[in-house]
């Protein structure tokens, strides 16, 4: 077995398993789901079949008994029940440990022994057999098949072993097998698969039971599955060692279906595609802006049509490395479920926005921070069930995830409806940690900002999830660390909800290039309402906030000379972009509008990496360099000056 046939029957095992939980957690919920219960079959019947073949031998044995379980439960005979779902994710859980190693040790397969046992507990049944019996589920009648099985010769290239698919009929009932080789007298092949096989299998089943066998070679592999008579099965003869080579028949080798076909590719590969997408990027902003110094006609068209092309592949490129949120939320189901159990709490789990994409890069890196929220909102953020019905709340609390867009960046809420903050007890612990001074004022958001501080920690003990200061701070750093930023809003006694406001991508965006004198700004375009002009002659507030009338109204705008203390004289009139935002629009002021301009993000280096109001930069045609300005951030800023000012 090859060590990347190995890396990818895990790989697909997994996402497997993390199908399985799912389902077993719906099941649980609601065990009447019979086709979330079809799904779990379907999923567990794959990774036992894989894993036989790919040598997972004792693997394959503990699905096969987790199967069988379930095969209990779709003929009614079990019933799905909450402890059976607790046994059957702590034996998905062990299958993901048995795929660290085929020939996994003693103590494991003792593990594996004590699940067994506990399964067969709960079904009722001291023994490891697969058959069910059961007088009120409608049986198959016994009787003879004839399953001829011709491998592709490309079987043994590809990984696929003979063994564990005659094996898996063995399960079935008595199969008899005949072998024949069908090699060239010329141009004979050693990695080449010349077997085939004639087999009698002597069962009651169902032809379908039968194809099941050959659930990853039936597109490949000649299968020839026929019923004998029951009135002359006695008569029927084992085939002869000769017997000739299979013949084709149209209903025995389905057509393969025509769909897409997926391609496993090193993450590493996307990301220097997505480099090299970047840098055409900029040389087509080279050739553009030499096109329109020239005036040269065909150069013009040349550098449109590249434009083009580049956007297409911009489009793709970013595409590919473009995920679902919703492919990490799924694990947060058992997360909630197991911890809400320890903490003698009821939670309802709800989540949004599962459709909404990220960039793989910044996906990759959610789950730890996520997670650390999850367990903070359940441990210090929901009440007991006894505590909230004091409080006039359902006993069951609520935690809910949602994801969306917001002005070209992804915005993630973990809220729940829990006591909220205590603002108190935060000053208390902050002043007895030494994080704050006797007499020092703090507005409410300062004091949230107190949770992020490295091994601050309210909670009154110390336990196996919360107590000991380490998390929120770790959240904090790991957001930050994706240039995304942090904010929390509480309410007491009706919950707290905590922000995270992240780029799409580290990659690729369309903006708005603006200057103010000689520097040169992008803003995302996606943020931009609208452009309009006004006269430099009011007087700036504050670190440059001001007020400017937009559509019969007054909206803060800071003036980005002022932010960022550039020198130069002001112009007679300037422009003001617009910005849109989740609460009320706010404007920036700029000397100049220069137009459309695919930007490249680049990170900025550790020296700026901090700096406020700016998520990262960008190389210009003429090979300067532009800040790719944080709008959301900004309009943060504005809003608070324009009544200091």
């Amino acid at each position: 077995m090859s060590d990347a046939g190995q890396d990818i029957f895990q790989l697909e095992a997994r996402e497997h398993l993390q199908q399985i939980e799912r389902s077993l957690l719906e099941l649980e919920r609601d065990p009447s789901q019979r086709d979330e219960l079809d799904a779990l079959f379907r999923s567990m019947h794959t990774i036992k079949g894989s894993g036989g073949m790919m040598g997972y031998q004792h693997l394959a044995d503990f699905s096969h008994h987790f199967e069988s379980v379930l095969d209990k439960a779709r003929k009614g005979t079990v019933k799905f029940t909450e402890s059976l779902a607790s046994v059957l994710l702590l034996a998905s859980d062990h299958i993901n440990h048995l795929l660290d190693d085929p020939q996994p040790s003693a103590d494991i397969r003792q593990h594996s022994d004590k699940l067994l046992a506990e399964l067969n507990r709960l079904v009722g049944d001291s023994s490891h057999s697969h058959a069910c019996d059961d007088s009120d589920t409608e049986h198959p009648t016994a009787r003879l098949w004839h399953i001829g099985i011709k491998p592709s010769e490309s079987s043994f290239r590809d990984g696929f072993d003979c063994v564990p698919v005659l094996r898996e009929l063995a399960s079935l009932g008595h199969l008899s097998v005949t072998r024949t080789l069908t090699a060239p007298e010329h141009g004979f092949d050693a990695e080449s698969c010349y077997l085939q096989f004639v087999c009698v299998l002597s069962a009651e089943t169902t032809e379908a039971a039968i194809r099941d066998a050959f659930i990853f070679v039936a597109d490949d592999w000649q299968i020839d599955i026929s019923a004998a008579a029951p009135e002359s099965a006695s008569e029927v003869a084992a085939p002869s060692a000769g017997q000739s080579e299979l013949p084709q028949s149209s209903s025995t080798r389905k057509t393969k279906k025509v769909e897409d076909q997926l391609i496993r590719v090193p993450s590493t590969k996307l990301d220097y595609l997505m480099s090299l997408v970047g840098e055409l990027v900029i040389v087509k902003a080279r050739l553009e802006q030499l096109a329109s110094q020239s005036h040269d006609e065909h150069l013009t068209e040349v550098s449109e049509e590249l434009t083009r092309l580049s956007l297409e592949l911009r489009d793709n490129a970013f595409d590919i490395r473009m995920l679902p949120i919703g492919s990490i939320f799924g694990r947060f189901q058992r997360l909630v479920r197991d911890l809400s159990k320890s903490l003698g709490k009821q939670v309802e789990f709800i989540t949004e926005g599962e459709e909404t994409e990220l960039d793989k890069v910044v996906l990759d890196k959610l789950s730890d921070p996520l997670i650390h929220l999850i367990r903070n909102s359940l441990d210090h953020g929901l009440e007991t069930p006894q505590q909230r019905l004091s409080a006039g709340k359902p006993e069951a609390g609520t935690i809910k995830l949602k994801a969306s867009h917001l002005n070209g960046q992804i915005l993630l809420e973990v809220s729940d409806d829990g006591a909220g903050i205590n603002t108190q007890r935060v000053l208390e612990k902050a002043r007895a940690n030494g994080l704050l001074s006797e007499g020092n004022e703090l507005t409410n958001e300062q004091i949230y900002g107190l949770i992020f501080e490295p091994g601050f920690s309210t909670a009154a003990t110390v336990s196996d999830v919360s107590g000991r200061g380490v998390g929120m701070d770790v959240v904090k750093r790991s957001i930050e660390s994706l240039q995304g930023r942090l904010s929390v809003h509480s309410e007491s006694g009706q919950g707290t909800t905590i922000r995270i406001l992240l780029p799409m991508t580290l990659a690729i965006i369309e903006g708005l290039m603006v200057k103010v004198s000689d520097s040169q700004f992008v803003i995302p375009l996606v943020a931009v309402e609208e452009c309009i002009e006004t006269s430099s002659t009011q007087d700036s507030g504050q670190d440059g906030a001001r007020l400017v009338e937009y559509r019969e109204r007054l909206t803060p705008c800071l003036r980005l000379r002022d932010t960022f203390a550039i020198a130069g004289a002001r112009p007679k009139y300037e422009q003001t972009i617009v910005i849109k935002t989740d609460d009320k629009p706010f404007g920036i002021t700029v000397d100049e509008v220069v137009g459309q301009y695919q930007t490249v993000i680049k990170n900025l280096g550790p020296l700026y990496q901090m700096t406020p109001g700016v998520m990262g930069a960008t190389i210009t045609g003429d090979g300067g360099v532009a800040m790719i300005l944080d709008v959301n951030q900004l309009a943060e800023d504005a809003r608070p000056m324009q009544f200091e000012a």
